[in-house]
């Protein structure tokens, strides 16, 4: 059996837990300032803010920098990334994504802007990071803040700068499926503004407790996860480079049926936190392949402007999200994932479309 995702959890973490149940506090012990610390130098931002989820994440950077309006993303995401846009009070506002890349188009997010839009909310969608050259042109040109959704990018690069640490404010998912997981739910909030990070931290912990100043959350990192996230953060690059690796075995694999699916686009910053490809069969391929035992996602099946609480806000068709989601599968991939078993993928790819079924 070949799954779509493994997390990787070794000894080094299992002893870590222990000792963190047997020495610290449960709740915003030393682990949690510590991985807050490493993870803003791994980004190259000043401040890390960790949180209980991606979601609490999205939705307290959001909260930050108060906006009430629109904000412009992309329908072609987990539907947590708007989800979060609702639940801090403002309203999304679709724009449709680039063929080519999946990633929201920066071209339609200009289509999008009215006095109403006050914030651009990009997805690095599967692992790419999208045009932040072009996005960020186009948001200051309208005074707009960027908030990135960075929950399938851990390490990934733009023109030299860490995605995370472009935008006004970075937003990090540590899910367990993630390119780095905290074994359960976690996230981080990443930016160079103290004023935002010390709003987030009293957000994350009741708008300050007893001492309230603002309507907050509960949403505070476990010390054992965080634990785990700091072993992971030291393996993330080595990660993300075999993550490389078995993208690009891959591509040589699968170079045979290229014009009967789609691969999705050679960019060097991938992390391939997903490696995605387009097929006009993908339901029946899809089954097929799990008859053989390997077992493929579909991120995402439905465009979030289709789902019932988010029709409202749709004003187009958005073809290529819809296009995208019809013809999506997710292959498996993760670090240890071997040639053989990625051939062995390949391979019943090849014999499905050659009719050796």
């Amino acid at each position: 059996m070949i799954p779509t995702s493994k997390p990787v959890i070794d000894k080094e973490m299992e002893g870590e837990m222990i000792r963190v149940l047997r020495e610290e506090f449960f709740v915003g012990g030393e682990n949690v300032k510590r991985f807050e610390e490493e993870f803003a130098e791994y980004v190259g931002t000043d401040y890390a803010v960790a949180v209980s989820s991606g979601t609490d994440a999205l939705v307290i950077a959001l909260r930050c920098l108060g906006i009430k309006g629109r904000v412009i993303t992309t329908p072609m995401t987990f539907v947590a990334t708007v989800e979060s846009i609702v639940l801090a009070g403002a309203k999304p506002k679709f724009a449709d994504i680039d063929d080519d890349t999946w990633n929201i188009d920066p071209f339609e997010i200009e289509k999008q802007i009215d006095k109403d839009v006050k914030a651009i909310l990009p997805v690095h969608l599967y692992g790419l990071p999208c045009d932040m050259k072009k996005i960020m042109e186009v948001a200051e040109d309208n005074n707009l803040y960027v908030v990135e959704d960075c929950a399938q990018a851990h390490g990934a690069t733009y023109n030299g700068k860490k995605v995370g640490s472009i935008g006004d404010i970075g937003c990090f998912s540590f899910y367990s499926t993630k390119n780095m997981t905290v074994a359960g739910n976690g996230g981080m909030i990443t930016t160079n503004d103290k004023k935002i990070a010390e709003k987030a931290k009293l957000l994350r912990e009741h708008g300050g407790g007893n001492f309230a100043e603002c309507v907050g959350y509960n949403a505070r990192m476990n010390t054992i996860n965080a634990s785990i996230g700091r072993i992971q953060l030291k393996r993330l690059d080595d990660w993300n480079k075999k993550r490389r690796k078995i993208a690009e075995l891959y591509r040589k694999y699968l170079k045979r049926i290229d014009d009967k699916i789609k691969l999705p686009v050679f960019d060097r910053n991938h992390v391939y936190h997903l490696f995605v490809i387009e097929s006009e069969l993908r339901d029946k391929l899809r089954e097929y392949l799990r008859e053989k035992g390997i077992f493929c996602g579909i991120h995402y099946p439905i465009p979030i402007h289709k789902l019932r609480p988010y029709i409202k806000y749709a004003t187009d068709c958005y073809f290529f999200s819809s296009y995208h989601a019809k013809t999506c599968l997710s292959l498996p991939m993760y670090p240890t994932l071997t040639e053989d078993e990625v051939k062995m993928v390949c391979d019943n790819i090849k014999n499905f479309y050659e009719g050796k079924i």
